[in-house]
């Protein structure tokens, strides 16, 4: 897969088809593999944390979910040429594991969420197998994260998706995931469980397509409103890095 860097975070520039090809093959084969999907707040995150940093490079691929990724891209002389954001790269995923039988075990989000994504996704990927669910709602460490993870193994998942927001989901699937023996690809998908659930609409198809689906969030949720601050702070540093 095609690589390039942004404040130092590796992100990938390959195709989703390309990306897809390449994973079916890693999953076939049995190779550990973990996916996180950056955004302009999580490079912010990077740039300001060594050790945060560190997990998002420690990945075996960083997928472009931010238009402010493209844009650096383009500053910085680079290939990036399209957004990938991880609910549209998950859907393409289940659809890739329905096809292929491959398990899925979804992790994350409020009590009770999870069974209902799973139910919603069950109509839209009929023979999709979703061997597992588990809400987010639980110590990060000790016997009740233990616990999980033994509960996670008994389902025997290919595919393991954590859906607890930015950076725990990162941190967790870093310190956990490879204990796990049967999954072979962990992504961490942020609140798509409650996109799936219908707890959350996401944008009209066409503000999708704009780019501008970080916006229409930001008007249904006025707390994400420190966007508007993000966006041109990380630009700012990313000019920074080409030019000191």
């Amino acid at each position: 897969m095609r690589k390039e860097k942004i404040l130092s975070v590796k992100i990938c520039s390959s195709k989703e088809s390309e990306i897809l090809h390449s994973l079916d093959k890693r999953i076939k084969k049995g190779i550990p593999t973990v996916i996180f999907t950056p955004n302009t707040r999580m490079l912010l995150q990077a740039n300001a944390s060594p050790a945060f940093l560190n997990i998002l490079n420690s990945s075996s691929l960083n997928i472009p979910d931010g238009s402010g990724i493209l844009i650096a891209s383009r500053m910085l002389g680079g290939n990036i040429k399209h957004r990938i954001t991880g609910i549209d790269f998950a859907s393409s995923l289940l659809a890739l594991a329905e096809k292929r039988g491959y398990r899925v075990f979804l992790l994350g989000a409020e009590r009770g969420i999870a069974k209902k994504a799973k139910k919603n996704l069950k109509t839209l990927f009929p023979k999709l197998k979703i061997c597992g669910t588990h809400h987010g709602y639980f110590k990060k460490s000790g016997k009740e994260n233990e616990k999980l993870l033994k509960k996670i193994s008994s389902s025997h998942p290919d595919i393991l998706f954590v859906c607890l927001g930015s950076p725990i989901q990162e941190k967790w699937i870093t310190k956990n995931a490879r204990q796990i023996n049967s999954v072979k690809l962990s992504i961490g998908l942020g609140g798509s469980l409650d996109v799936w659930a219908g707890k959350v609409s996401r944008a009209p198809k066409i503000i999708q397509i704009a780019g501008l689906e970080w916006l229409y969030r930001t008007i249904k949720e006025p707390k994400r409103a420190r966007i508007f601050f993000d966006i041109p702070v990380f630009l700012f540093k990313v000019w920074q890095s080409k030019h000191f």
